[in-house]
């Protein structure tokens, strides 16, 4: 009798059923009126520049808001690739600079954007390249260019031997077109059959610059 007693005072009361609903978080639902305006603002930031930083305000931010609220929402979607495209470019005006390490930082900056964008591991490869190239500058005299100096008719035959079987490029630096293009003719000749690859800049001081490639296996 006492055992039953005791066993009847432990006995908890039975509870209520738990109310699975109450435990999701209720999203807020992404009007037309305010979606209309985030994507008006983006529009705003990105014609000043502002794509991801300062964070605040930014194009960046105000599409990933929108993206929170709404994940496939279209404009916004193209708006991320829009802003990688934009720093793909950045990337690839600061490479036509030599400047690498502005490069390197625009690229980042996609990637943070959209690890997977097909855009991205090429022009890190093309970044890559530019930086292991083995290069050599040739400074050329204005006097002895004008004059067509043999003397820099034999550097440029060396130096134009110093790139066959290679993968290699020139940039010409020169006062004007019809230096350049002497130049270029200088350095082809010694290419025989196969093709020059070269770009002429109109800019002092007058100059050839020989970028020769590492392929990926050699590092």
């Amino acid at each position: 009798m006492a055992m039953t007693l005791a066993a009847c005072q432990t006995k908890k009361p039975p509870q209520p059923p738990i109310d699975a609903s109450a435990s999701i978080p209720i999203v807020p639902k992404l009007d037309a009126a305010q979606l209309t305006d985030w994507l008006d603002q983006a529009d705003v930031a990105l014609a000043n520049n502002h794509l991801t930083y300062p964070k605040a305000g930014s194009a960046l931010e105000i599409y990933r808001r929108i993206l929170n609220l709404q994940p496939q929402q279209q404009d916004a979607l193209r708006g991320l690739e829009h802003l990688v495209e934009n720093y793909i470019e950045l990337a690839m005006r600061a490479l036509r600079r030599d400047e690498f390490a502005t490069a390197r930082s625009m690229l980042s900056r996609a990637r943070i954007i959209l690890p997977n964008h097909p855009s991205i591991e090429p022009t890190a490869e093309q970044i890559r390249l530019l930086v292991q190239a083995d290069r050599v500058k040739l400074t050329l005299a204005q006097n002895a260019l004008q004059r067509q100096d043999p003397m820099i008719v034999s550097k440029l035959t060396k130096l134009a031997q110093g790139a066959q079987s290679r993968n290699c490029r020139f940039t010409i630096a020169a006062k004007n077109d019809e230096q350049g293009r002497w130049v270029y003719q200088i350095l082809s000749a010694v290419f025989n059959e196969s093709r020059l690859r070269a770009q002429i800049r109109l800019r002092l001081p007058a100059s050839v610059e020989r970028i020769c490639f590492v392929p990926q296996q050699d590092q």
